[in-house]
């Protein structure tokens, strides 16, 4: 996650955002620590929680990343599950009753799936450091105290808004206190996928042809009445459409996601050194991968989605095509015939039946 957007040290009472995103916290029923516990916020009440309300910094996510620090008191024992930090409707980051940590995003069928530990791994009376990661695909992974400690794949993505009710810290994001934390929390961070901090980075900062076609490119689009709006929304949903496909393909096997993920990033190495070969091996290799797992009617599904997101862009896709050399953001080319090849000879090996031509009458 390349976006840091709520970084919260909990001291003096307060819940500031070191981010610059502002997402500040409002405290509910903390208590201040004192050493050795300070700078934290002890959670002493059922009402104890901070809470992030939602922003556009929060919205569409795509891929997330929460880091708690925290110190579990439950001096008679883990009862129930103890929350450490939940986006509503979105992702959750919490201890369970047997010691177990388990973090989980709201996934592309609106049901809560990630990843969850072996048991007794969180000790009370100690500091820990929970994560949760989720690339955006399907791949949900959590760590303690930095080591993984479980990775799913059947959590497909890609991560959705922070819900009206924001961030809970501590809490659930509705006013039951039924999962409250009991103890100590130090430290917050949240990150997020930032799709154009990601695209400045394919950019050559040296590159002296990038600002006049941006510049040409925005002038075509301000005359057609487009606006920035709607080129972020049209931008995202582009973006969740491939992160939906990457899921598809990826399915829940764990073998075939590792495999796809480096396909993606050989992909992506090869066009920022424009390595032709390389570049279109690794997008021969991702097609057959989509022809073989796919079905005929999920293909048909993604090929009429496409085709109605390119309609909607303001320019044709040549003319986006075109701009790519311009900003130096690579130079490798796409060759169809190589990834058109290899996706033939996957399919014809691998038994799948394709829908037979209609005859002419």
């Amino acid at each position: 996650m390349n976006r840091l957007v709520v970084h919260h040290i909990y001291a003096n009472g307060m819940a500031c955002d070191l981010s610059g995103f502002r997402n500040h916290g409002t405290p509910f029923a903390v208590v201040n620590a004192s050493a050795p516990f300070a700078p934290s916020f002890d959670y002493t009440t059922g009402d104890s929680r901070v809470i992030v309300p939602p922003s556009s910094s929060l919205q569409d996510l795509l891929a997330v990343r929460a880091v708690v620090t925290f110190y579990l008191n439950a001096t008679g024992g883990l009862t129930r599950r103890y929350n450490l930090i939940e986006g509503h409707l979105c992702f959750a980051l919490f201890v369970n009753p047997d010691g177990s940590l388990s973090g989980t995003i709201v996934d592309a069928d609106g049901v809560w799936a990630g990843a969850q530990s072996a048991p007794n791994i969180v000790s009370a009376g100690r500091w820990h450091q929970a994560e949760l990661r989720h690339d955006g695909v399907n791949q949900c992974s959590i760590f303690l105290d930095g080591v993984p400690v479980r990775t799913s794949y059947a959590a497909n993505g890609p991560v959705t808004s922070v819900g009206p009710h924001g961030i809970a810290i501590g809490h659930w994001p509705e006013v039951s206190g039924q999962y409250t934390f009991d103890g100590y929390i130090r430290e917050t961070w949240v990150y997020k996928y930032d799709p154009t901090l990601a695209a400045k980075g394919l950019m050559n900062p040296c590159c002296s042809k990038s600002r006049p076609a941006l510049d040409e490119t925005a002038a075509k689009l301000r005359d057609m009445g487009y606006t920035a709006e709607k080129a972020r929304s049209q931008g995202m949903e582009l973006i969740k459409f491939g992160l939906s496909l990457s899921a598809k393909v990826r399915g829940t096997d764990p073998a075939r996601s590792q495999q796809h993920a480096t396909l993606s990033a050989l992909a992506l190495t090869a066009f920022q050194d424009g390595d032709n070969a390389a570049y279109n091996g690794a997008l021969a290799q991702l097609a057959s991968m989509a022809a073989v797992t796919l079905t005929p009617a999920q293909q048909q599904q993604i090929q009429a989605e496409q085709a109605a997101l390119l309609k909607g862009l303001p320019l044709p896709l040549k003319d986006w095509q075109a701009l790519i050399p311009n900003l130096c953001m690579g130079g490798a080319k796409v060759d169809p015939k190589t990834i058109l090849d290899a996706v033939t000879k996957a399919v014809g090996g691998s038994g799948k039946q394709t829908q037979p031509k209609k005859s002419k009458k």
